[in-house]
């Protein structure tokens, strides 16, 4: 099966595991989450890592705002993307964040201690027993905007996604990570072209479905590309 040619390049090439260690083990990097929410949301107070990431307010540069309505925190990960030159990147929501085993919110020492190990946080959704895959747990509204973008998908990808949608009991929810950059842009840089082939009726007839279809394929990404991800515990507080 082929490969995507830009992870499988990234992942060749010999300096970038010794790099990576360097990256999450120097005192000197920095690191970046944002929590993506609007100024009428509450926020936990943030720690010297987190920075909010206001969708009802302008940002300078490029953007995607304006597709907001439909890409929901995509927006928040697309700026970073452009914009942020943090050696480790994150996305989390301003209702839900990465905690360690005592309720905490993860710390850039904890941070860094995980992806000297792995190479991605994420949070981990289990479907429940009566729903054992994304097809069953899907709503009959939605699937089929799910099937139809998978259809979009480059060759490789689609077929490894099919499978894991029919078959995988789990799957990485809530677009939420942390990693170092080249991951992301590795990521960026195949996903937005993707969620472009999605065609504008859709838009109009569904809102935030996009940021909904992206959750249900970054883990697969992911997996796809043979990187390792660490399981964080999360916390979900309730709707402000």
């Amino acid at each position: 099966m082929r490969r995507c040619g830009l992870c499988e390049r990234y992942r060749r090439v010999p300096w970038v595991g010794s790099c990576i260690n360097w990256l999450v083990s120097n005192t000197g990097y920095c690191m970046s989450i944002y929590v993506v929410g609007s100024s009428k949301n509450k926020f936990l107070p943030l720690n010297d890592i987190r920075n909010k990431f206001l969708i009802d307010e302008p940002h300078e540069g490029a953007n995607i705002d304006f597709l907001n309505p439909w890409y929901c925190e995509l927006t928040g990960l697309y700026y970073m993307w452009r914009h942020c030159t943090d050696d480790i990147v994150g996305l989390e929501h301003y209702r839900r964040y990465f905690v360690n085993d005592d309720g905490e919110l993860l710390s850039n020492e904890r941070v860094r201690h995980i992806l000297m190990n792995y190479d991605i946080v994420m949070r981990r959704f289990e479907f429940p027993t009566n729903k054992p895959n994304i097809m069953s747990y899907f709503s009959n509204g939605r699937k089929p905007y799910l099937l139809n973008f998978i259809k979009l998908l480059d060759d490789d990808y689609r077929e490894f996604i099919t499978n894991a949608i029919e078959n995988k009991h789990y799957f990485a929810q809530c677009n939420m990570f942390i990693c170092t950059r080249n991951l992301l842009n590795a990521y960026c840089l195949w996903l937005f072209p993707q969620l472009a082939k999605i065609p504008f009726d859709v838009f109009i007839k569904s809102p935030r479905i996009v940021g909904y279809l992206a959750e249900f394929i970054f883990g697969w990404f992911m997996e796809f590309n043979h990187k390792t991800i660490y399981w964080a515990k999360t916390i979900t507080l309730s709707k402000s």
